[in-house]
């Protein structure tokens, strides 16, 4: 397995394919939408995991200030969930970076993988109406 970067591939099927594991009722007009937003804004960073040529999980990561980054998605195929592919890209993100704090905000889903990882999280029940969403933040030496 190898982590590369996808920023100029993010409206290609097979990262679409993964992204739409992490978007809320994913329509192809939505991924192109967000594909469009992430390519032009210079703060976003994508990159995949690549295992035998195939996308496996993508992270989507906004850099906020020179020390706090917001995973914007976080998205592993189905059939390779539970194997620490999420975790390897966050942990492969972290690596270029020295410092700083790390949010993302999540839902019931994902957010034990979240704390597995190490995250604080805060419930943020009044967010939307008979949603708990969760903030997720990890605070980096």
């Amino acid at each position: 397995m190898k982590i590369i970067d996808i920023k100029n591939h993010l409206h290609d099927k097979d990262v679409q394919e993964i992204l739409s594991q992490s978007i809320y009722m994913p329509t192809e007009e939505k991924l192109n939408l967000c594909s469009s937003q992430y390519q032009s804004d210079e703060s976003v960073s994508a990159f995949a995991c690549i295992d035998e040529g195939v996308i496996i999980g993508i992270i989507i990561v906004k850099t906020l200030t020179t020390n706090s980054f917001e995973i914007l998605n976080l998205a592993v195929d189905p059939s390779f969930r539970g194997k620490g592919i999420g975790s390897s890209l966050i942990s492969s993100f972290i690596k270029n970076i020295s410092h700083g704090k790390i949010f993302a905000e999540t839902d019931d889903d994902a957010v034990g993988f979240y704390r597995n990882y190490g995250f604080n999280i805060k419930a943020l029940p009044e967010k939307y109406p008979n949603c708990i969403r969760y903030l997720c933040t990890l605070i980096l030496p």
